[in-house]
């Protein structure tokens, strides 16, 4: 719909300029015409917007889902850029229309890059390029529903298991493997070999994981253009001008940083505290200490879709389901060591667990997959603690101030009202 309307804004732009001065009329065309997507030549722009719609819906997903999981603490406002009480909660509800833009713009992301990839199909059948793009994104897009959501909804459809978004990222990723080269192919494996690990395949996703060399990384780019839909949102929420609406104080990072210097979780500490007043602390209106996270430095500051450190963490994931904690181990603190901090320790299974699981959180931090990681350990009843501060407490007042933890978002009620296969 974006681009439809650019295309009929420049369509009235061009008569404009035909016209000169001998008429100052200007007649608008309408709306564009759908065909006109079936252009070989606008298959790099549809492509565009795939990823645009992709990088939205993150947006979303990944601030609120690491204020759920306590990658992040709030620290204020809960309207723009802010995060609303229940989720300070840790509640995400299906009743709560503020949770609607999360599920509408990560489907949006999902039906673009799947109409896109159909439509494709079609138009220009013999360019492996392209086509290997757009399944990619596709392939994210699925992704991000399926690490997220409670349950699986497909174009007006009845809910279906989660699961089903990660069986067609799967199938995507594995289009844009064979039809693409390059970091192309290489995320697209990558991202196959996390969707596997979300459906316990974990021989598959050992086999992906092998051919994506530990230095690899492919992100999702944002834009400081103006345009605030196009900012990473993460970062823009604690930009201090003019937001401070979350913090790393009272997180598990803020003590594990301050002892061991990771730049993986970098953040600063400031004399500021959040933009407003939070139920925490034996406080309606308390203050919390403004600590910003430093990953992401700017609007325009990248998000992480695929790395090879996320691999090597599936394989010793794998390692340890298969009994060898300490072979896990060796890979865990093989990525310590390039970062430069100490070792992780662990005699027992379930402190090598322990320690995936919080190395997983480093690697991984404010990337939109923790609530899934969440789920699956918690669904598989896995050993190893996490950190007392990435879990409910149960009180506003003590420990990581979540009175519960929702690790999945629920079909919308948008969809609910909509949607007459949802009850």
């Amino acid at each position: 719909m974006i681009m439809s309307w650019r295309r009929g804004a420049v369509a009235v732009t061009l008569i404009a300029l035909a016209a000169g001065a001998c008429d100052t009329k200007v007649t608008n065309p309408g709306p564009v015409q759908d065909n006109f997507l079936d252009e070989p030549t606008a298959q790099v722009a549809v492509i565009a917007g795939m990823g645009r719609a992709l990088s939205e819906g993150m947006n979303f997903i990944v601030y609120t889902g690491a204020a759920i999981t306590r990658e992040i603490h709030p620290a204020g406002s809960t309207g723009s850029f802010g995060i609303t009480v229940p989720w300070q909660q840790g509640v995400l509800d299906p009743l709560d229309e503020n949770l609607d833009t999360h599920w509408e713009q990560a489907q949006q992301a999902r039906w673009y890059a799947e109409n896109g990839v159909a439509r494709m199909k079609t138009v220009i059948p013999d360019s492996a390029r392209l086509l290997a793009q757009a399944n990619l994104w596709a392939g994210y897009a699925n992704r991000l529903l399926g690490d997220n959501m409670c349950e699986a909804v497909f174009d007006g459809g009845p809910a279906e298991p989660y699961t089903k978004y990660y069986e067609r990222a799967e199938t995507y990723f594995t289009t844009a493997s064979t039809l693409g080269t390059g970091d192309v192919k290489t995320a697209a494996i990558a991202g196959r070999a996390s969707a596997r690990a979300g459906l316990g395949k974990w021989a598959e996703a050992v086999a992906d994981a092998g051919q994506v060399p530990t230095g690899f990384t492919f992100n999702m780019p944002y834009y400081d253009v103006g345009d605030q839909g196009q900012f990473n949102r993460i970062e823009f929420a604690a930009h201090n001008q003019p937001y401070r609406a979350h913090t790393m104080w009272s997180t598990w990072i803020d003590a594990y940083y301050t002892a061991t210097s990771d730049p993986r979780v970098k953040f600063d500490k400031t004399t500021l505290t959040g933009d407003a007043g939070i139920n925490c602390c034996g406080s309606s209106s308390f203050r919390a200490p403004f600590y910003p996270q430093a990953k992401y430095t700017t609007p325009s500051s990248p998000v992480t879709l695929s790395q090879g450190a996320e691999m090597r963490l599936i394989e010793a994931e794998n390692d340890l389901r298969a009994g060898n904690a300490q072979t896990a181990l060796t890979r865990i603190n093989a990525l310590r060591a390039a970062a430069g901090v100490p070792d992780a320790t662990g005699t027992t299974t379930a402190e090598v667990w322990t320690a995936l699981k919080r190395e997983r959180a480093i690697v991984l931090w404010m990337e939109g997959r923790r609530l899934g990681d969440l789920r699956r350990w918690k669904a598989g009843n896995t050993p190893g603690a996490l950190d007392p501060l990435e879990e409910p407490s149960g009180n506003v007042n003590t420990g990581s101030h979540l009175v519960k933890q929702d690790l999945c978002f629920p079909i919308s009620r948008s969809e609910r009202d909509t949607n007459p296969n949802i009850s």
